[in-house]
């Protein structure tokens, strides 16, 4: 990639962007090719293509224990920034050499291992110049940093996205890992979004652990189980230093692991799961009553989408209509998300939002590694 090439990028306002995303759920990549027109709230974006890429369980096993500070050191920070720059960067050419849509660019999420605001410190690894050889194309990441420089939490990072894909007055959720919200206003400067605790990497540990499934697929499993009312009162009572947290505010696993259900005696693991479903969405309809103005409808994206028993208690709990999307925008929203924060880092466009993350200053997000 030459210095001209770059200079075209620059200057043209549209743009091919395949944005690539791996959430903390740490399973899989999303992947989308998204046509991106403009900037601000008048931005055109329209999907072109999408793959959902799944890792093998013990590639995602590796991921997970790098989370884990008594499992993961320097050396091992370092060995798998690489590997998995090498990981991803396979799986983003499998998926262009199956498309005949000419990719300009590349968005990259990298692959969160730690996460602290309270620091203003964050960490995403998979080694983006890895990416930028292996494809030839110029990619942008580290998305998250900028913000936190400012004084941000540097999360959530999709807002900006749905502030020009949404119609104000939406409760725009992702049930990923993380359960998240965006109050979507008219103006970006009355933005609200926060963590509001976990959604399914909870789930996620149980599933593995007691049935060696790496999630509840379909919420098979909490559908054979029952709420149990002292297990949730005990976990309502452990969120709570968080839950009281006044926006902004983002977490991660490094507060919702395994240490988290330590001690919590269960009668059975299809009733701990079914508890920590009605945990994840409790808590998250409660954020939204305490800390957010009143809004029309919900609109629900990420893998807690496909779980139907998930939905209900959203549904029953939040006394909102509820809209899933189809499938593919669900999966493929955040790698959307990426691809938009893209557009705007080629157009110089600040795209964190200061009233979310709590930054001092709006600022341009992303740095640049080129082939």
């Amino acid at each position: 990639m030459i210095w001209n090439e770059i200079r075209d990028l620059l200057s043209s306002g549209t743009r091919s962007i395949l944005g690539v995303m791996s959430g903390t759920s740490a399973d899989g990549l999303e992947l989308a090719i998204v046509n991106c027109s403009g900037s601000g709230k008048s931005m055109k974006v329209k999907l072109l293509e999408h793959s959902s890429v799944q890792f093998e369980s013990s590639f995602h096993d590796e991921i997970v224990k790098t989370f884990d500070p008594s499992l993961s050191g320097v050396d091992r920070v370092n060995s798998m920034n690489f590997l998995i720059g090498k990981r991803h960067a396979d799986a983003i050419k499998s998926f262009l050499n199956g498309t005949e849509v000419k990719v300009d660019a590349i968005a990259y999420h990298g692959q969160t291992v730690y996460h602290d605001p309270a620091v203003h410190a964050t960490l995403q690894i998979g080694e983006a110049d890895i990416v930028s050889s292996e494809t030839g194309l110029p990619v942008v990441f580290d998305f998250r940093k900028k913000d936190m420089v400012f004084g941000g939490e540097g999360a959530p990072i999709i807002p900006y996205f749905d502030w020009i894909y949404f119609e104000s007055g939406i409760y725009a959720v992702n049930l990923g890992g993380i359960a998240n919200v965006s109050y979507v206003a008219e103006k970006l400067e009355d933005m609200k979004a926060f963590d509001t605790g976990p959604a399914n990497c909870l789930i996620d540990l149980v599933a593995k652990r007691y049935f060696n499934m790496e999630f509840d697929e379909g919420g098979k499993i909490a559908a054979r189980g029952s709420v149990d009312s002292a297990i949730l009162d005990v976990l309502i009572e452990r969120d709570r230093r968080y839950f009281e947290r006044q926006p902004p505010k983002s977490t991660g696993r490094e507060i919702y692991n395994e240490t988290f259900l330590e001690g919590i005696s269960f009668s059975s693991p299809e009733n701990l799961v079914r508890t920590l479903v009605r945990f994840s969405v409790f808590q998250l309809v409660q954020s939204i009553n305490s800390y957010l103005p009143l809004g029309k409808r919900i609109v629900v994206t990420g893998g807690g989408a496909l779980n139907p028993v998930m939905i209900e208690d959203l549904k029953q709990l939040s006394g909102l209509d509820v809209e899933v999307p189809d499938k593919t925008f669900l999966q493929a929203k955040e790698a959307i998300g990426m691809a938009v924060l893209a557009q705007e880092f080629f157009n110089g466009v600040e795209a964190n939002v200061p009233s979310v993350t709590g930054a001092r200053k709006r600022v341009v997000l992303g740095k640049l590694a080129l082939p």
